[in-house]
């Protein structure tokens, strides 16, 4: 599996969970990225040509969604066509990874809301 393809939907899947509710706050944005820096740069080993961390990219492509306004739909059904495609690549520690990741923004502004819920009930569906 590829790990820059990884990041970018795994930016796509937490950005969908953050712009839910029509809006992305600043804590959700500093808990997505204490959430790289904390939970997905100590475990990734690959690096750009420049050598930055390739966890990074879910930082930049949330932040790039964010800036666009991006569908939230589109953005949450790019990372469930990942999912399909890559079901078997994926560790149960990377599916751990990734439900831990999406919580912590999901919960990072006032807790899980009605709007979150849905998407984290799916993700859920898809990680089994």
């Amino acid at each position: 599996m590829e790990a820059q393809l990884f990041y970018k939907e795994l930016g796509r899947l937490l950005y969908a969970i953050a712009a839910a509710d029509g809006k992305v706050s600043d804590k959700e944005v500093r808990t997505l990225k204490r959430v790289v820096s904390e939970q997905l740069v100590p475990q990734e080993v690959s690096t750009d040509h420049f050598g930055t961390d390739q966890a990074y990219i879910t930082e930049f492509e949330f932040e790039v969604l964010a800036e666009r306004g991006a569908s939230v739909e589109g953005a949450s059904d790019s990372f469930i066509a990942y999912m399909a495609r890559h079901r078997h690549d994926l560790t149960a520690e990377r599916k751990g990874l990734i439900y831990r990741c999406a919580d912590a923004v999901a919960s990072a502004f006032h807790g899980v809301g009605k709007a979150e819920l849905p998407l984290l009930i799916e993700l859920h569906k898809h990680l089994l």
